[in-house]
């Protein structure tokens, strides 16, 4: 009986957030569904402790992170350390960090609070179930998308890519398979 109990009351929360989650999705620019075969290379999943995962080129290999990095937020760092098989002597990578999300509780504030800022091409998507906020930033040459931790409230994660890949579609084509593939953890593991 008690079993029983908990899987209604289970239930009923996943109900009552998932209809929560899909009022916000309905006005979001589209939904991306991920899969390996669309990255334009062979490539790994790295999952992190905070419910997320992103596919990379298997070829890079994971940076160091400085002191001063971590201390500004930045917890993973991954990139070809100056050129690969993908994009040639093109030097990419990408990067995770995190930051307290203050007044900012929904997909629309985050969007906001990115355009105040400067960034350009905000767009709300819907990345394999995560509600995200594209964004780009030319002027120091990355892209991203950032969204609201799946585990912990009041944080927000940001999934960064360098360079923007202007005039270069393969350098495009991958950081755009990068932060598609951002995905909840476990979903497909």
């Amino acid at each position: 009986m008690k079993r029983l109990l908990c899987a209604m009351l289970m239930l009923a929360l996943v109900l009552m957030f998932g209809a929560g989650a899909l009022a916000e999705a309905a006005e979001v620019a589209g939904r991306i569904d991920f899969t390996e075969d669309i990255a334009p290379y062979d490539g790994k999943w790295v999952s992190f402790d905070d419910g997320f995962r992103l596919y990379v080129p298997g070829e890079w290999s994971r940076l160091d992170v400085t002191e001063e990095q971590a201390q500004a937020g930045l917890f993973y760092s991954e990139g070809n350390g100056g050129s690969d098989t993908l994009v040639g002597d093109v030097s990419m990578g990408v990067a995770v960090s995190f930051a307290t999300a203050g007044e900012l509780g929904t997909v629309d504030d985050l969007a906001r609070d990115y355009e105040a800022v400067g960034f350009t091409e905000v767009t709300k998507l819907d990345l394999n179930g995560i509600l995200a906020v594209s964004f780009v930033n030319r002027a120091n040459g990355y892209r991203g998308v950032a969204f609201f931790h799946p585990m912990v409230p009041g944080y927000v994660l940001m999934v960064y890519v360098t360079p923007c890949g202007e005039g270069n579609q393969t350098v495009n084509d991958v950081g755009s398979a990068i932060l598609c593939s951002l995905s909840p953890r476990g979903a497909y593991e």
